[in-house]
């Protein structure tokens, strides 16, 4: 059905990974004590390799006690020069279909970035949440592009918002977070309770170098306009340049009051797992 993927015996229980749809539904109560795991896993070429990670960091966050698990920009296929030979719908689709099953066998929660499709052909670098149902409740597609990865995916339109464990959440993909204007009108205040920023977001080589980073300067000045938590995942080592692994990892969480609560280590593969509102993590080397 043009794209539409319903499972025969449970389709009132899932909408299929691919479609492109949000559906607001009854909130339940906010949760302040989430705990919440950030995969800093290690990009591999293939997305066989890359769901192998993915499946072993969300085993290892479950037996920790996270209740939802962030993944960085194109976690499923990895993002480099090979991406073409990966955005393929046959290889992303059962991918898809794996994570929406572990996710409901282990009641846990996935924000995982992949390629979606549309009946035209286009493709989309797209950040998908997956609650602890196992269903697809937002799928958020990025349109701050660069101009090499307009060359091979479309821009995306709106900034759905789906719940996980009770929270209501969004994502803000990679340089988007430069766009301060558009994403704090798309997220007004207190719409949102935590925004993903997945990416391979690293110190802008052309510019001074700050500590912290400008772009975390940046996700802060947006965590305080919406008074949301933003969790931030950031690939710790980089396949196409692999000189610019130096800035890699470091993925950080910063408060809704604009507070950078910490950040994981540099250049290392492996899981931080916290509960919101703390200022200290797990470290799960991977």
């Amino acid at each position: 059905m043009r794209g539409f993927y319903l499972a025969c015996a449970n389709a009132v229980r899932r909408l299929a990974w691919s479609v492109r749809l949000h559906q607001y539904t009854r909130m339940r109560p906010k949760r302040s004590n989430a705990r919440v795991a950030i995969a800093q896993i290690s990009m591999c070429w293939s997305t066989k390799e890359n769901m192998s990670s993915i499946v072993k960091a969300i085993q290892v966050a479950h037996a920790s006690g996270a209740d939802i698990v962030a993944f960085s920009e194109l976690a499923v296929t990895g993002f480099h020069r090979e991406i073409a030979s990966q955005a393929l719908l046959h290889l992303v689709e059962p991918a898809i279909h794996q994570l929406q099953d572990l996710c409901e066998s282990l009641s846990v929660a996935v924000a995982v970035g992949a390629p979606t499709f549309d009946a035209s052909g286009s493709k989309f670098i797209s950040h998908l949440l997956i609650d602890e149902q196992g269903d697809l409740k937002a799928s958020i597609s990025k349109r701050g592009l660069t101009d090499p990865e307009a060359t091979f995916f479309d821009r995306g339109g709106s900034r759905p918002i789906g719940e996980l464990q009770g929270l209501r959440c969004t994502a803000v993909i990679c340089r988007e977070i430069e766009d301060f204007d558009l994403v704090s009108c798309e997220v007004p205040p207190h719409s949102a309770d935590l925004i993903f920023l997945p990416g391979a977001l690293r110190p802008d080589p052309a510019k001074p170098r700050s500590d912290p980073p400008e772009y975390i300067l940046d996700a802060q000045r947006l965590a305080t306009a919406t008074q949301t938590y933003i969790v931030q995942t950031n690939w710790p080592n980089a396949l196409n340049r692999p000189e610019e692994s130096v800035d890699g990892g470091q993925s950080a969480v910063i408060s809704r009051s604009g507070e950078l609560m910490f950040r994981l280590p540099k250049q290392a593969a492996g899981v931080g797992i916290f509960s919101l509102g703390e200022r200290s993590f797990e470290w799960h080397p991977q």
